[in-house]
């Protein structure tokens, strides 16, 4: 279905709000609509809905909500929840829940919790309770 002009003219009036650089450049300043596309430019607001697609870049800002993918990148900032998958990096912060996966780097910090898997290499701190598991030197 093809849109008329004027649906056109509407439809922007209605959901889009324009602007103009300092060199004259449009700038889109506010979508009020869905977008089920692409968005080939860098995103200087907040988004206030879900991202059902990959993004290409980096988020500078927080995310109020849940990633069901990867984060094929650093995480620069807290995670205030569950990690339920794999570190393969190091954790130099604080995790303050779960991590129901393995972390293939260093914990530069405390475990307050107990550790269900095998650690690979040496612990260099206290271990509070018992090891029930072998020691074993290589």
């Amino acid at each position: 279905m093809k849109l008329t002009d004027k649906e056109i003219l509407d439809f922007v009036r209605e959901n889009l709000t324009l602007d103009k650089d300092k060199d004259g450049h449009y700038t889109l300043k506010e979508v009020s609509c869905d977008v089920e596309g692409y968005v080939f430019g860098s995103v200087k607001g907040s988004v206030a809905g879900d991202v059902y697609c990959n993004v290409h870049g980096s988020v500078k800002g927080s995310i109020w909500g849940n990633v069901y993918g990867n984060v094929n990148g650093n995480v620069e900032g807290n995670v205030v929840n569950d990690v339920v998958g794999t570190v393969k990096g190091n954790v130099y912060g604080n995790v303050g829940g779960d991590v129901k996966g393995s972390v293939f780097g260093d914990v530069r910090g405390d475990v307050k919790g107990s550790v269900l898997g095998s650690i690979g290499n040496y612990v260099y701190g206290n271990v509070g309770k018992g090891v029930l598991g072998l020691v074993q030197e290589k």
